[in-house]
C-alpha cells in the first residue's frame, strides 16, 4: 500500500464513500466544492492548515482517505474524516492509514495531541479508534442536531507521549 496526498482527480472515486448522514459537514449532493476541503492546504506563511492523504492499493487504486486540520497554537491535529472504501474494509487499510497519519502528526510536525470526534452509535469506528490507542475523553451528549433528532459523539485523543512510548516498543527502541 502507498500513501500520498489526496488530489482533486480522486474526487470521482471518493464521492460515493461519503454519507452526509454520517459525515455531517457534507451536504447532498456532494460537489467538488465540498471535497476541496479534504485537500492539503497551507496558510499564508506556508504553514500547513490541512493535510489530506489517500491510501492506494498495489494496483494504484484509491482505497482510503484521511483529512487532518492543524491547530498550531495548541499543537493539535484534528482528524476530521477518515474513510476506507466500503469494499476494502477489514483489510488493514485503516490501520496503515492511521499509523502513517499519526507518524506525520507526531514525528514530522511534532504535535502534542491528535483528536477526533466519532458518533456514539458508530460502534465499529469507536472500536477501531480504541484499537489504535485513542482514549475516550468524553461523550458530548446530544451535541449535534440531525434532522429532528440530536446525536451524541465521543471526543477521542492520542497524546504524543502515548504514541512515542508505543512506537519505541514496536520498532526495537528506535524512532
Amino acid at each position: 500500500m502507498t500513501i500520498a496526498e489526496l488530489q482533486a482527480a480522486d474526487f470521482p472515486i471518493i464521492r460515493d464513500w461519503i454519507d452526509p448522514g454520517l459525515f455531517r459537514n457534507f451536504r447532498a449532493p456532494i460537489g467538488d466544492d465540498q471535497l476541496q476541503r479534504l485537500l492539503t492546504r497551507c496558510g499564508d506563511r506556508g504553514i500547513f492548515t490541512d493535510l489530506g492523504l489517500k491510501a492506494m492499493d498495489d494496483t494504484g487504486s484509491v482505497c482510503g482517505l484521511v483529512h487532518v486540520v492543524f491547530d498550531w497554537a495548541n499543537e493539535l491535529g484534528h482528524i476530521q474524516q477518515m474513510i476506507v472504501s466500503p469494499c476494502e474494509r477489514r483489510h488493514g487499510i485503516g490501520r496503515a492509514l492511521m499509523h502513517h497519519t499519526l507518524a506525520v502528526c507526531f514525528n514530522e510536525h511534532k504535535l502534542h495531541r491528535v483528536q477526533l470526534f466519532v458518533d456514539e452509535s458508530n460502534s465499529p469506528a469507536v472500536a477501531f479508534y480504541r484499537s489504535q490507542r485513542f482514549h475516550t475523553d468524553g461523550l458530548m451528549r446530544e451535541a449535534t442536531k440531525v434532522g429532528s433528532r440530536f446525536i451524541s459523539w465521543y471526543c477521542m485523543s492520542l497524546l504524543e507521549t502515548e504514541w512515542s512510548s508505543h512506537e519505541s516498543h514496536t520498532v526495537g527502541g528506535t524512532r
